[in-house]
């Protein structure tokens, strides 16, 4: 009995110590890290496929870090590029013990991002996502695409005031009327009061998405609201709180107050009508815009004047429209010339317009136009006050002093006539244009000072030939001498009047400008200083007498003179 009990003992304790073993086995696989493993990294993966050689990843200080200089070409060795932020996560975010990372990335993004929007918007998160950052991008852009686009304010508004669960991803379809997140500003508006109005919820109608305010509501086409009426509260017009309808569209239901105030001109002493749109428009309000009537139309100087200037004493009816009932002090005043002494009419307008009042536009008498030079002042011809009819309009009446006085020529000694327009015009009194007779034209050389040829004031019966004026050049004249040659004193024969030096009319009859006798001086052949006109063959062409007479003594008449060899050679020619 006592050593069963001994037996029995010996197998609890050695139970016991199995228990211990165990557990101790246990602990040390499940407590201890392995080699220094960070268990917050997770489970290790296993490394069966990888390099024994734990120093080509790791680093011998630490288990859990990964060598500086560790290098890995992920698009080349999986054929997958980490972009963005998939090249900064750690290689255990996908590689890790959920299974082979093939699986997971065959699913896409969804492989390893969970769907925070319960797959309502679609399993695409590249659609709004992109790999640098989790956060989506032209959401407000994208949104057009569904049926409420997002304009003006609506575009600031955060996604979480429509779609109560944007927090957390969640974008259920949101109603999209105005009443739905404006109900209480519709409940409180009081200008006017929406509400009590019974004005329907949808904003839009009246409001924009730009600004809440102003709203545009349509005021009725019989009443626009442009300009100066446009941007006025409701109350300003509709006074009776809550009274829109059948508010009167007259001016002076809310101008009457400004109808009695205004002093310039008094409207009420002027007995003005209480219709305002007859001067005044919804542009301003200060400046009325009123129609004069067309028999006096404010033009120019007369527009832009109070009424009071004209109207005197409120006086809006009668009124004269003649010139003299404003300008009768001016008319009277006017000494250059003197309107009133020189019996000028008192209609300001037949010389006077409304642009200007200095520089009348009087329409002198088509008997004596003022061009040029004769647009002189009124008193620079009418010299005398009462001299404005009956006026002398020959050019003597003033031009007198200028003719006698006028000396080159002399106009008087000349005989000249008082007509001054026979050679002067009204552009320039210096430089006449008088027309020479027909008989000898003025041109060229010829278009000197009448002096020149009319001296001693002798304008009448001078000898138009040349020789009166150029006996002198003629008589001169050594090459060839004109006297000696005895040629003609009729210059123009020879000379032209565009230049005297040379001669170009001039024509020789024996030919001079070719051959051998081209460049002989004028002597080489007029050999007789006795006579000129007399020329010589033989001193240059040497032949003997007795032997031309034995040559040409078949020749009629032959004697041996130079005319006989002209006679048989007039060109020149053997």
């Amino acid at each position: 009995m006592a050593a069963r009990r001994s037996f029995a003992a010996r197998c609890l304790r050695r139970e016991v110590v199995c228990l211990w073993l165990w557990l101790l086995v246990v602990a040390c696989v499940n407590l201890v890290p392995r080699q220094g493993w960070d268990p917050a990294r997770g489970p290790v993966v296993p490394h069966d496929s990888f390099p024994a050689d734990c120093s080509l990843c790791h680093d011998s200080s630490d288990w859990s870090k990964v060598r500086e200089d560790f290098t890995f070409d992920h698009e080349q060795e999986t054929g997958y590029a980490l972009v963005g932020a998939h090249a900064t996560a750690t290689c255990l975010m996908c590689h890790n013990d959920r299974g082979p990372v093939e699986l997971y990335a065959a699913r896409g993004c969804g492989g390893c991002h969970a769907d925070v929007h319960q797959a309502r918007l679609g399993s695409n998160c590249e659609s709004c996502h992109d790999q640098q950052t989790w956060r989506p991008d032209e959401q407000i852009a994208r949104h057009d695409t569904t049926r409420f686009p997002l304009v003006g304010a609506h575009a600031a508004t955060a996604c979480f005031r429509c779609h109560p669960g944007a927090q957390v991803g969640n974008f259920a379809g949101a109603p999209v009327e105005c009443a739905v997140c404006h109900a209480q500003d519709y409940a409180a508006a009081t200008q006017p009061n929406h509400a009590q109005l019974g004005y329907a919820q949808s904003c839009e109608t009246c409001h924009l998405e730009t600004g809440w305010r102003p709203a545009r509501f349509d005021h009725p086409s019989s009443f626009p609201l442009e300009r100066g009426h446009f941007g006025l509260q409701c109350a300003q017009c509709h006074a009776t709180p809550g009274l829109f309808v059948g508010l009167a569209t007259d001016c002076s239901n809310c101008h009457a107050d400004d109808h009695q105030a205004v002093a310039d001109p008094n409207h009420v002493a002027a007995g003005f009508g209480l219709d305002c749109e007859q001067c005044h428009d919804t542009r301003r309000w200060s400046r009325a815009d009123w129609s004069h009537p067309g028999s006096f139309e404010l033009t120019f100087a007369h527009a832009g004047r109070r009424c009071a200037d004209c109207h005197v004493g409120q006086s809006y009816v009668g009124t004269s429209s003649d010139c003299a009932s404003c300008h009768l002090d001016t008319y009277e005043a006017t000494t250059t010339p003197n309107h009133a002494l020189a019996g000028f009419g008192q209609d300001c307008a037949s010389c006077h317009n409304t642009a200007i009042w200095q520089g009348a536009t009087i329409d002198h008498p088509s008997s004596f136009p003022l061009e040029n030079a004769h647009q002189q002042a009124c008193s620079a011809c009418h010299q005398v006050a009462t001299g404005y009819a009956g006026l002398d309009p020959s050019c003597v009446a003033c031009h007198q002093q200028a003719f006698q006085a006028a000396v080159d020529p002399n106009h008087v000694a000349a005989g000249f006539p008082t007509d001054c327009r026979t050679c002067h015009g009204t552009t320039s009194w210096v430089g006449a244009t008088f027309e020479h007779p027909a008989s000898f034209p003025l041109a060229n050389a010829h278009q000197v000072a009448c002096t020149s040829c009319h001296q001693n004031g002798v304008y009448q019966g001078l000898d138009p030939s040349c020789a009166s004026c150029h006996m002198p050049d003629y008589q001169a004249t050594a090459d060839p001498p004109h006297a000696a040659f005895q040629l003609s004193q009729q210059c123009e024969q020879c000379h032209v009047v565009t230049v005297w030096p040379s001669a170009p009319g001039f024509s020789h009859a024996f030919p001079i400008t070719s051959g051998d006798h081209a460049g002989q001086t004028c002597f080489a052949c007029h050999t007789n200083p006795a006579n000129r006109t007399a020329f010589s063959c033989v001193d240059c062409h040497e032949h003997n007498q007795q032997e031309m007479a034995d040559k040409y003594d078949d020749v009629p008449g032959y004697v041996w003179v130079s005319s006989s060899c002209y006679g048989c050679h007039p060109t020149g020619e053997k």
